[in-house]
């Protein structure tokens, strides 16, 4: 027994170099991004991503690459597939180890900026009258701010203007139409609605213009029913 304990101390050092270094590898290799969304083809046909193919490819066409964004995006689903298809072979040797200790990332991170984001906008009806109650970045429209800033609260929304799930948002309109009947006794209805515009250029930022946009999804409801 006592030569085994002296053994596995002389072989400790390299087996803990060797745990080591496939732990490092682990790290490196899983943070490559995994193919994930990629492989969605509703990722591909959202108005996002076809405006991102469509600026590259106009991007590219001012330095002398002519490309349609039909044929760039057909590039651009390849160089994807095979990514993918690399990134699993090299990730294969890790997938237990991840599993065992819980280093997996199931989602894709910052896969690609939002142009066209949808914003909640809460209104009362006051005297028959509409005032706004909620807007974004608005100190004079300001209602629950914490709630709509709150991390969670911004990623639930930012939903809506990605993958639009109609059920999921008709419970958020009813919930805060329901808080807001409660706090605002002198309300007589109450409408949650979604503003949706495209981003600006940074220039047109720059020089203090504000995106434009419309109104979606209405949903209005009589105070007094919530009560």
């Amino acid at each position: 027994m006592a030569a085994l304990r002296q053994r596995l101390a002389r072989a400790w050092p390299h087996l803990r170099v060797i745990l080591v270094g496939y732990h490092v590898a682990a790290i490196v290799v899983l943070s490559i991004p995994p193919a994930g969304a990629l492989n969605n083809p509703a990722m591909w046909r959202s108005a996002n991503t076809r405006s991102d193919i469509a600026g590259y490819a106009a991007a590219l066409g001012q330095v002398g690459v002519e490309i349609t964004p039909e044929e760039l995006g057909a590039r651009v689903r390849d160089a994807a597939a095979t990514f993918g298809r690399i990134r699993e072979l090299l990730a294969a040797p890790f997938a237990g180890y991840a599993a065992l200790v819980g280093a997996r990332q199931g989602w894709a991170m910052f896969a690609s900026p939002q142009r066209v984001p949808a914003e909640v906008h809460v209104d009362l009806e006051i005297g028959g009258e509409w005032r706004p109650l909620y807007r974004p970045h608005d100190d004079a429209a300001a209602w629950r701010r914490a709630t709509f800033e709150h991390n969670r609260f911004r990623k639930f929304n930012g939903r809506f203007a990605r993958t639009f799930i109609p059920p999921h948002y008709d419970g958020l309109a009813r919930w805060l139409a329901r808080e807001a009947a409660a706090e605002f006794p002198e309300a007589t209805a109450i409408r949650v609605r979604l503003y949706r515009y495209r981003t600006l250029p940074p220039a047109e930022v720059r020089a203090g213009r504000r995106p434009e946009g419309r109104y979606e999804h209405e949903r209005r409801f009589v105070a007094e029913e919530l009560r």
